[in-house]
């Protein structure tokens, strides 16, 4: 689908949310919110090298509370403007402009005050840059985590907001290649199809919520690992026990957080 953006000829709107007479408050964003106990971060998204602002991109916050990753977010407006309300007070969060599978810079931010300004971007026309999770060398957890069967949601907690098809990308047992008549697909590459073993990949479905979907590669571009508490890798012979003649072929079957 087509998407339309806005060229900046001047700011659509002055906003100011310092602490001075003429500042919107924080009831005018988050009304019904509590200023007591919780923040607020407003402002703009725009692509700085095409000059344009991006309405219809999110805005996600993320953070880790509780020893569990939480996540809010906000849809950007037709003037470009972003509010996202509800996040806790004096918490470090991570900000984030996201536009299908395109992915602003991670901005931190404290939450000290109740209303903050902070400006993000997004580029439309560079090449998406792939996040790293960390080195893989040495053995540590993360490496661990990336060479496992089973991912669970306190796996992630201290990795950075990332999609599911970027922490994948960098997981030892699965490859993504592009077929000339599928487009892209995952591989599984632990497993031998052939007696001779001549073949060691094997194409996977996905699942989401038991879901099987049609094009799974895009589904894991536009999932959080936010929003994951689960995902399992699974060879043909695990899938067709699992989904009898559905699984006639492996599984990466990814559990949400709301489900």
């Amino acid at each position: 689908m087509p998407h339309s953006f806005v060229r900046l000829s001047a700011p659509a709107l002055v906003l100011v949310v310092a602490n001075s007479a003429a500042a919107q408050s924080y009831a005018d964003f988050c009304p019904g919110g509590n200023p007591e106990t919780e923040a607020a971060v407003v402002g703009y998204v725009t692509d700085p090298e095409a000059a344009t602002i991006v309405p219809g991109a999110t805005v996600a916050a993320s953070w880790v509370q509780f020893d569990a990753r939480q996540r809010v977010e906000a849809e950007v407006g037709m003037e470009g403007l972003y509010a996202i309300c509800g996040l806790p007070r004096d918490m470090e969060v991570s900000l984030r402009a996201i536009f299908g599978d395109r992915r602003g810079e991670a901005v931190p931010y404290t939450t000290t005050v109740t209303l903050a300004q902070q400006d993000l971007s997004l580029s439309l026309t560079a090449v998406p840059r792939r996040e790293e999770v960390g080195s893989l060398a040495g053995g540590g957890s993360r490496s661990r985590i990336l060479g496992s069967e089973v991912i669970r949601a306190e796996d992630l907690v201290d990795l950075p907001e990332m999609s599911v098809y970027e922490l994948l990308r960098q997981h030892s047992l699965l490859k993504f290649d592009r077929m000339s008549t599928l487009g892209e697909v995952i591989l599984l590459t632990s497993v031998t199809l052939s007696s001779w073993g001549s073949f060691r990949e094997q194409a996977m479905e996905v699942r989401i919520n038991e879901r099987r979907e049609g094009d799974g590669v895009n589904a894991i571009r536009e999932l959080s690992i936010d929003e994951v508490s689960r995902i399992e890798i699974l060879t043909r012979t695990e899938a067709s026990a699992r989904y009898g003649g559905d699984g006639y072929i492996g599984a990466l079957v990814i559990t949400t957080r709301d489900r």
